[in-house]
C-alpha cells in the first residue's frame, strides 16, 4: 500500500484528538497503516448486502432448550 493511500496524518490526528488523545507525529506516523489496513476491511463489512433473514441475530446466556 503507498504512503499516499488511505486516511492522511492531519485526519487520523483529528480522530485521534477528538478520542481524547495527544499522540505525537511518530506515534500517528506508527498507527497511520494499521489504520488504513483496519479500515479497508471494515468498509468491506458495510458492502454487505444482507437479507431480511440475516438482520436478527440474539444470544441469551439464560436460555435454557429444556424449557
Amino acid at each position: 500500500m503507498a504512503a499516499s493511500e488511505g486516511i492522511s496524518i492531519d485526519q487520523l490526528r483529528g480522530l485521534s484528538e477528538r478520542a481524547g488523545l495527544a499522540l505525537k507525529n511518530e506515534e500517528l506516523t506508527a498507527l497511520k497503516p494499521m489504520f488504513d489496513y483496519y479500515a479497508k476491511q471494515i468498509r468491506v463489512l458495510f458492502e454487505i448486502e444482507l437479507d431480511a433473514e440475516d438482520l436478527a441475530v440474539m444470544y441469551s446466556p439464560n436460555w435454557d432448550p429444556q424449557s
